[in-house]
């Protein structure tokens, strides 16, 4: 498929645009947009790069094996995060489908009633349920800790979101930074025995937002649902021992704001999570000098929100102060640094070409940094921290499916089908033959 004929992605550059200029207070809305090149852009070099690697690697064999064409049908691409898991087809420009990660199981007294009720509800089945359930989310920051709550989505995904039969798919799918290998084996046992798909690959998370931006290397600052990394990235190659990893993120703002709001007289619990985060999406934003933003009168911050239940509530500071956690961690009893130092110390332990290289290549992605104003502010700080530097923050407009767009990139594009790991070389090589071609 020619994805590149039918779109690319276009990139705000904040370094050296008007948010450099803190005092002007410049929106992103001013900044010139850079259009990246997928037809021979770095995204499809970092492919051939890859590939041909990995071709110098593999021996020559006498007798051909005959593969089955992954390319045939469209191949799935699959992004499973702590908050949100994104499908849809390679090629397109954004996942079609989107559900929460959190899956209900239904409490012990309803589930020993012996008839044959669903044991897992998942997607839009959580909505109204008959029985009382448990939420639970299979992943903790980030890293799978429930396979079985995996399979279940994965199943509601294929059959009901998508409807397809996976045995007629290849499918790619996103794996986070740092993750323990168990987990990737576990992904190629789970779609080959289970699902039975005729080929899959597993590609690196980071380097998928990267491709997103049509980069080859960069630094990407990632800001999602339950974990933030800081991953530099050099020609195609993530950096694991310099790759910052932050136990906070999206979650613990939700949690945060929470917190504020019930200080301030409201009166919200754990089980009104979804409300919480709504307002947060809809009501919050990072301010550019938390400082000089306390200063300006509490009646331009109050805004109204109305709850499910019809009543309205007005917030106000809370708004912009949930939001200083990512750079005050200490804020949530955190020990760690905040997500400013540690982009700063990731690029510190480069050397000094690849620093510069890396300092004009910061890309920002994740859900958690669509709050307005995000950008910005870590330009600010950053800025702040290497005045004899030009670092420079890249952003997207749609940097929430970074991942899953890479992905698209990826699975789309011609030189990248020699990488798919087929069913049959997995039953005859067993797990340990996906690092041949995807890592």
């Amino acid at each position: 498929m020619a994805l590149e004929s039918m779109w690319a992605p276009q990139a705000a550059v904040i370094g050296d645009g008007p948010a450099k200029r803190v005092g002007e207070q410049a929106s992103l809305n001013t900044q010139v947009l850079q259009t990246a090149s997928l037809k021979d852009g770095p995204a499809k070099r970092a492919v051939w790069v890859r590939r041909n690697h990995l071709e110098s690697e593999e021996p020559t064999k006498s007798t051909a094996v005959k593969k089955p064409k992954a390319e045939v049908t469209k191949a799935v691409v699959v992004d499973l995060g702590t908050g949100y898991c994104k499908c849809g087809f390679a090629g397109l420009p954004k996942p079609s489908h989107k559900i929460s990660s959190t899956v209900g199981k239904p409490y012990m007294e309803t589930a020993k009633t012996g008839d044959n009720r669903k044991e897992t509800f998942v997607g839009q089945e959580l909505i109204n349920p008959e029985v009382r359930l448990k939420l639970i989310n299979p992943l903790r920051h980030g890293i799978i800790v429930d396979w079985d709550s995996v399979q279940d989505i994965w199943e509601y995904l294929f059959h009901q979101e998508m409807k397809i039969s996976p045995k007629e798919h290849a499918v790619l799918v996103s794996d986070p930074p740092l993750s323990p290998h168990t987990n990737r084996e576990k992904y190629a046992e789970m779609l080959f025995e289970t699902f039975s798909t005729p080929a899959m690959h597993i590609a690196y998370q980071s380097r998928l937002s990267m491709y997103s931006y049509g980069r080859t290397s960069g630094l990407v600052v990632e800001v999602g649902h339950g974990v933030s990394y800081v991953v530099p990235i050099y020609e195609g190659y993530p950096l694991p021992s310099i790759t910052g990893r932050l136990d906070y993120a999206g979650s613990d703002l939700t949690a945060y704001l929470m917190s504020l709001m019930n200080n301030s007289g409201k009166h919200f619990t754990e089980n009104q999570m979804a409300i919480v985060e709504d307002i947060k999406r809809k009501c919050c934003f990072v301010a550019l000098d938390p400082i000089e933003e306390k200063k300006v009168p509490a009646t331009e911050h109050l805004i109204q929100y109305t709850l499910p239940d019809g009543q309205d509530i007005q917030l106000c500071q809370e708004r912009f102060l949930c939001s200083e956690m990512f750079f005050k961690p200490s804020l949530i009893k955190s020990m760690q640094l905040g997500l400013h130092t540690q982009t700063v110390s990731c690029l510190n332990k480069c050397d000094i070409a690849l620093k510069r290289d890396l300092m004009g290549n910061i890309l920002l992605c994740g859900g958690s940094t669509m709050l307005s104003g995000f950008p910005n502010r870590l330009q600010k700080e950053l800025s702040s921290m290497c005045p004899n530097d030009t670092p420079q923050v890249n952003v997207l407009p749609e940097r929430d499916t970074a991942v899953w767009t890479g992905g698209s990139i990826l699975a789309s594009l011609q030189g990248f089908q020699p990488l798919w790991v087929h069913r049959s070389e997995y039953e005859e090589k067993g797990p340990f033959f996906i690092y041949r071609r995807c890592f």
